[in-house]
C-alpha cells in the first residue's frame, strides 16, 4: 500500500468516530480502537480496552452527553513506521446548538495497522487554553504552538 492510501484510511477512521459519536453508537465508536486500546479523556481519566470504551460512551450518551455532536479536524498524520502512525486533531463536543464551534480540545491518536486494517490503539484528549498559549507565545516566542 502507498502512503496516500494509508492517509486516506486514517482520515476515514477518524471520520468514523465522529459519525458514530453523532449517532450515539457506542459499538461503532469503539470499533475504531484495538481490543487493548488506551483511552485518556480530558479530565485525565484513563480507560483500557475496546469494551470499556464502548461501555463508557454508552453511559455518557445516555446521560451526560445525550444528543451531543462531535466536531473535529485532523491537523497532522506522521508515520513512525509503516504500521504505526500518530494522528493529531482538534475537536469539540457540542452539547447544544448554542455550544461554540471553536475547536477547544487537542487530541493525539496512535494508530496501528493490524491484518491490513488501521485501528487506534491509544488516544489522549486535552483542553486547549488559547489565551494561555497566546500569553506564553507573546512572552517567549519559542513557546508558540505549531497549530
Amino acid at each position: 500500500m502507498d502512503r496516500e492510501t494509508d492517509v486516506a484510511q486514517l482520515r476515514a477512521l477518524f471520520a468514523s468516530t465522529i459519525e458514530a459519536w453523532d449517532r450515539a453508537d457506542a459499538q461503532a465508536y469503539a470499533a475504531a480502537f484495538t481490543e487493548d486500546a488506551d483511552y485518556t479523556i480530558f479530565v485525565g481519566t484513563r480507560y483500557r480496552g475496546r469494551d470499556k470504551i464502548a461501555d463508557v460512551h454508552d453511559a455518557l450518551w445516555r446521560r451526560f452527553l445525550k444528543g451531543s455532536r462531535l466536531v473535529g479536524a485532523v491537523t497532522d498524520i506522521r508515520f513512525v513506521t509503516d504500521d504505526v502512525a500518530v494522528l493529531t486533531s482538534q475537536g469539540r463536543v457540542r452539547t447544544s446548538r448554542l455550544s461554540g464551534r471553536r475547536l477547544d480540545k487537542a487530541q493525539t491518536f496512535v494508530a496501528v495497522r493490524r491484518d491490513g486494517r488501521w485501528l487506534f490503539t491509544a488516544f489522549h484528549n486535552s483542553p486547549r487554553k488559547r489565551l494561555l498559549e497566546w500569553i506564553s507565545a507573546r512572552t517567549e516566542p519559542r513557546t508558540a504552538p505549531n497549530t
